[in-house]
This record gives structure tokens, C-alpha cells and sequence, in this order.
């Protein structure tokens, strides 16, 4: 049998000089949380504190796909007494849209005056924050004309961050707004099952302890009711989708109706975000099975979230089908090992298709 022996490599620059004395180091990208998260460990502090806070940090790790694995700026130093070392924690930097605020109200119709595509929006939002770029092809949109009905609700409220305001705007949308390894800034729609094709697969080999599926149908509904912007006591935007599944039966019969209750008051009638539509794509997200796994790996790839993965784990974890990438760990520990972990979500599948179901 062929062994085969993998050369893990960790390295890191801090404020462009390359950092001493590195213990491990680990990372994060969760797409519901925006932004990268990165803790490098070593043996002392390199240098004055003044001197190195928000400096930029850069790691490059893998087991022979060496890749920068995080992009941002250190915001934190844990100094630990035994045994002596000290933690570098960094961020991406999307984290200042959550700290970044107008210190006046900013009018939706003076900005623009014939409403905006709802990517647009995210973009001039994330224009008010220092230190952020971005590329306008990697910010994906419904192309809705968003705050040509009710543009009050677009207001910009003064001392509500920019990552408030942009979250806003992706619950109305169900779009997602975060930060990648390499500092790239992506908004991504990521509801009910993938069925594109998947961009890798993970298998029962490349499985490592400690990887859980739970598979239940506890949050599964076949009615999906939305609730948008509000001109009164009985004139309120509103959309339904109406689906059916075998647990439930029909959700258009009152009887067998189990609904999903969504709301967002930046939910307009088309040419704005239709809340119809909006109900169809909620309901693509309920009417289903729900599936989340957290996979620990070996494997050593350039994945972040968005993607589609096929879990192909009919032993281990009892499935075989596409879920979506929603978080991405890796790893280098102190015996200088790699880990990747896949937090997984979807579902969808009926019982009878899956290994191992009813």
C-alpha cells in the first residue's frame, strides 16, 4: 500500500515583515457572519503594541496547496502566562462596516432619487467605510429596483453601522454579504437545495473524527406567508407560495397548512423586490428536510463559502447529495497537522433517496 507523506506549511507577514516564532494558527469564514476571523499563535509579541494594532496580517498555510488562507488586520493580543505564548487575533476588513456609522440620517431619495438595484445599494454602503474595497462584479442581486415605492424605509438612520444597513438589504433579497480568504468581498444567494453542479466532492475517505449530520424536519413547513413594506393599518405588501410535502401534505389546504412567517418592511411591489417571489424562495428553504454537518478533512483545497458541495457519505454520515458551503475552518496545530472543517447546510432530498433513511 502507497504511503503517502504531506509537508504542512504555515507562514505569515505582519505589517509586511514575515512573523517569527509561529506555535499554529487557525482561521474562519462563516458566510452568515460576514467577515474572516484568524487567531496565529506564538511563542512572544512581536513588537510595540502601538505600533502593530490594526496592523495588516497575512497567513499562507496548507499541506501542499499553499495558499493565503487569511487577508485582514490584527484588533487583538491574549498573552497567556503557561504556557508563555501569545494569540494574534485578526479580522477581515469588512469587520469596520459593523463599526462605521452616519452621524446624520442619509435620505434614500437624495442619494437616489429613481431607486437602486439592491447590489448598488450594498456597494455605496460599503463606499462610507474606511479602509474597505471591493469589486462591483463580485456583489451578485436580485436587479430589482429597490426604494422607488417606499423610500423612507431605505433611509440611512444615523448611528445604525454599515453592516446593519447592509444586512437589511440582504434579508429582503435572501442574499449574503461576506468576506473571503484572500480580503474579496461576494454577496451570494444561498437558499433551499443546491442543484447546480457541485465544485468538489467530499467522501467517507476524506473524513476525519468528530464529523455529525443532523437531518430533521422539526422546522419544515409547505406554506411560506411574507410581510413587506406597510402603508397602514390594511394596506400591506404581501406574498404566499403554497408547496406540499409528504410529512405535511398540501399547504394551499388550510387544514394541512404549516407556515413560515417572513417579513422585511424593504419589501416593496415590483419594480422593487417582489414579495411573491420573495415567498417562493423562502419556501424552497422550509419545504424540505433540514441538513447541516460539520466535516472535519484532510483535504486541502481552495473553497470558500457559496460553494456547492457534493456529500458523498453514504457510510459515515448516512447521505449522498449537494449542500452548501456556509463555513470554512482550517488548521495548523501545534504537532503541525491540517484540518479543514465544512460546516454544511441544505436538505431536500426525499427519505426514500437517502442511504440509510426512512
Amino acid at each position: 500500500m502507497a504511503i503517502t507523506i504531506r509537508n504542512v506549511s504555515l507562514s505569515a507577514t505582519l505589517a509586511g515583515e514575515p512573523l517569527e516564532n509561529i506555535i499554529s494558527a487557525r482561521g474562519e469564514i462563516v458566510a452568515d457572519s460576514g467577515w474572516q476571523n484568524c487567531s496565529v499563535y506564538v511563542t512572544e509579541k512581536p513588537g510595540e503594541a502601538a505600533g502593530l494594532q490594526e496592523a495588516p496580517l497575512t497567513v499562507t498555510a496548507g499541506a501542499g496547496n499553499n495558499i493565503v488562507r487569511f487577508t485582514g488586520v490584527v484588533r487583538r493580543y491574549r498573552p497567556s502566562a503557561f504556557p508563555k505564548g501569545v494569540e494574534i487575533q485578526a479580522q477581515g476588513y469588512l469587520a469596520y462596516a459593523d463599526e462605521w456609522a452616519p452621524s446624520e440620517d442619509i435620505f434614500f431619495d437624495e442619494e437616489f432619487p429613481a431607486g437602486a438595484h439592491d447590489e448598488a445599494i450594498v456597494a455605496w454602503a460599503l463606499d462610507h467605510v474606511p479602509n474597505v474595497t471591493y469589486n462591483a462584479a463580485d456583489l451578485e442581486g436580485w436587479g430589482a429596483v429597490m426604494g422607488t415605492i417606499a423610500p423612507e424605509a431605505f433611509d440611512w438612520k444615523a448611528g445604525m453601522s454599515a453592516w446593519s444597513y447592509i444586512k437589511q438589504i440582504d434579508r429582503a433579497t435572501l442574499f449574503r454579504t461576506f468576506q473571503t480568504a484572500d480580503g474579496t468581498i461576494r454577496r451570494s444567494l444561498m437558499v433551499g437545495h443546491p442543484n447546480d453542479t457541485p465544485d468538489f466532492t467530499i467522501t467517507d475517505a476524506h473524513v476525519l473524527d468528530g464529523a455529525t449530520l443532523t437531518r430533521d424536519t422539526q422546522r419544515t413547513r409547505n406554506y411560506a406567508h411574507v410581510l413587506g413594506y406597510s402603508f397602514g393599518p390594511d394596506d400591506q405588501v404581501e406574498g404566499t407560495a403554497a408547496g406540499s410535502n409528504p410529512i405535511q401534505g398540501p399547504g394551499d389546504v388550510e387544514a394541512t397548512r404549516h407556515a413560515e412567517e417572513f417579513s422585511s418592511n424593504l419589501i416593496e411591489d415590483p419594480p422593487g423586490v417582489d414579495a411573491g417571489l420573495v415567498a417562493t424562495w423562502v419556501l424552497s428553504d422550509v419545504n424540505k428536510q433540514f441538513v447541516e454537518a460539520s466535516v472535519p478533512t484532510w483535504l486541502d483545497g481552495t473553497h470558500e463559502p457559496g460553494m456547492t458541495v457534493f456529500l458523498a457519505c453514504a457510510e459515515r454520515l448516512l447521505t449522498n447529495e449537494p449542500l452548501w458551503l456556509a463555513r470554512y475552518a482550517w488548521e495548523v496545530g501545534e504537532d503541525g497537522g491540517w484540518i479543514a472543517t465544512y460546516g454544511l447546510t441544505g436538505g431536500g432530498l426525499a427519505p426514500e433517496d437517502i442511504p440509510g433513511g426512512g
